[in-house]
């Protein structure tokens, strides 16, 4: 958190800030739903890659809310229209999984031995799975709290569609990091080479 701006200016995050960035920003705009569904509903699931969690993972939260805003802004108020929606976008997809993400790896590496198998598993699968499902818990609560009593919510198509989301969530998170972890094992901040090796 105490990541001075100037850490931008400096490989490797001077070339990867950008690049993700421009990436997540593209993904967050391809929207391909399941085969002859309609759109906006749950039968019309749309995939989506967040990024959060990975981001936390290899970063750290700081960084991580720092990248993520302008993909916010740039993903969502250019292409699509509207500050309010680009700001409701940045602490729903953004905020509130960095946050459930950065708690669930710092249970993981408390309370879990130190294995690379476990750091895979539990900071790229398992932290990306649980910030989508807590977040998603959390913005359900809130649409039953503050929408009209006539209002409908589909509670079953929520949950399930919540949980396949998560479920891709943490896969590509999970095989993103393991990459990473191959050939940039010094682009993944929650990697300790001689805590994870010399065992």
């Amino acid at each position: 958190m105490k990541s001075p701006p100037l850490i931008f200016s400096k490989p490797p995050l001077s070339l990867l800030a950008l690049a993700t960035i421009l990436f997540l920003a593209i993904a967050w705009n391809v929207s391909p739903t399941l085969p002859g569904q309609a759109p906006g509903k749950f039968y019309g699931l749309i995939f989506h890659f967040y990024g959060a969690s990975l981001l936390t993972a290899m970063f750290g939260p700081a960084i991580a809310l720092t990248i993520l805003f302008p993909v916010a802004f740039l993903g969502i108020f250019v292409f699509q229209g509207g500050l309010i929606e680009a700001a409701q976008h940045y602490l729903l997809v953004c905020v509130l999984p960095t946050f459930f993400a950065y708690l669930m790896i710092q249970a993981i590496q408390k309370y879990i031995p130190k294995h690379l198998f476990v750091l895979i598993l539990g900071n790229g699968y398992v932290a990306a799975f649980m910030s989508v499902i807590l977040s998603g818990t959390v913005l359900l609560i809130l649409k039953m709290l503050f929408t009209d009593a006539g209002t409908h919510i589909d509670l079953e198509g929520w949950i399930l569609g919540l949980i396949i989301i998560a479920f891709m969530e943490g896969s590509l998170s999970g095989m993103l990091l393991a990459i990473f972890l191959i050939y940039r094992p010094n682009w993944v901040s929650t990697y300790n080479e001689s805590a994870y090796m010399n065992r």
